[in-house]
């Protein structure tokens, strides 16, 4: 028997409504968005799934199927996707590239706190990386939380070593980039570190985007929390652009120690809402996936770990 959709006519209604208001107005591409769904949603759910549930799942963000077959075909080109053939269909998981880049992504985004600090710096030295080469490390890097000291010059506090490295490897650029540990002297006046801090990492833009994001989504959680009953394909559509926007957000934040940061800063509050928020909408998401979505061997199981394993407690 051939496996089918079930038909899910979403009831328009406050969320749908907001849904749409994020599609138009937050800049998202179906790349990027695909992209998102595979990290948040194929991973916890057997890795692999059928080209024609993508296209169920976002469709009724006004994603067609052929944006989204194109934006698939052309993850597969950029080698953040692979696919394989069973039949007439295709299906298609995270590449080995792909699941570097959703791994280093999911220590930060799905924590519940910023990591301890030791005090020490990651500096990465990059002045003889090729020029052609230099703009795909830069946002690698700055995916990462690393600020740009000067020209060629990253830095990062603590910082991932295994992050870094799967970067560099995954880049091919092991020959020309060279990693250091460093620590500030304690003579030196905590207050020039703070300056460089703030000047370097760009920190009262990055308050501008957390602030933005935390006021779209707590109006989202009231919703939730207040405004009744919603369908599942909404509340999964809600969670997927719940982390597509923070991650976008997040990722361009160094995740600098509370020494450094101004005071009440937004991005605490930001982390606070995409918790809880995720965590309200999470198990009715999860029943919608095991019930629509489609993998080789059937209706995509699983995900009864993501609530142990995200944002714990």
């Amino acid at each position: 028997m051939t496996q089918q959709h079930p038909v899910n006519e979403l009831t328009p209604g406050p969320l749908d409504q907001f849904l749409n208001n994020r599609m138009r107005d937050g800049n998202i591409r179906s790349p990027a968005l695909v992209v998102t769904l595979f990290g948040d949603v194929v991973t916890q759910h057997g890795g692999e799934i059928w080209l024609g549930s993508v296209i169920h799942a976002l469709a009724p963000l006004g994603i067609s199927g052929r944006l989204t077959r194109t934006a698939v075909f052309r993850l597969v080109q950029d080698d953040w996707l692979t696919s394989r053939k069973q039949g007439r269909r295709s299906y298609y998981r995270l590449s080995e590239t792909g699941q570097h880049y959703y791994q280093r992504s999911a220590i930060r985004i799905y924590a519940s706190e910023t990591p301890h600090w030791d005090g020490q710096w990651t500096l990465v030295f990059a002045s003889r990386v090729p020029r052609e080469r230099r703009d795909v490390l830069r946002k690698g890097l700055l995916w990462l939380g690393y600020g740009m000291l000067a020209p060629g010059v990253f830095a990062l506090p603590g910082g991932d070593r295994q992050a870094l490295n799967e970067l560099v490897t995954d880049l091919n650029l092991e020959s020309f980039v060279v990693q250091m540990q460093a620590n500030a002297e304690e003579t030196s006046d905590p207050d020039n570190l703070k300056r460089l801090v703030m000047e370097r990492w760009d920190l009262e833009d990055l308050r501008q985007r957390f602030a933005a994001f935390t006021r779209v989504y707590r109006a989202a959680l009231d919703m939730v929390e207040n405004n009744g009953k919603h369908g599942d394909h909404s509340l999964f559509l809600l969670r997927l652009l719940l982390i597509h926007e923070y991650r976008r957000v997040l990722l361009h934040d160094p995740e600098l120690p509370a020494i450094m940061m101004p005071p009440r800063w937004e991005g605490i509050a930001a982390r606070s809402l995409t918790r809880d928020l995720y965590r309200q909408i999470a198990p009715q998401s999860i029943r919608w996936v095991n019930r629509e979505l489609i993998g080789a061997s059937g209706g995509l199981r699983g995900g009864s770990q993501i609530l142990k394993n995200r944002f714990p407690n």
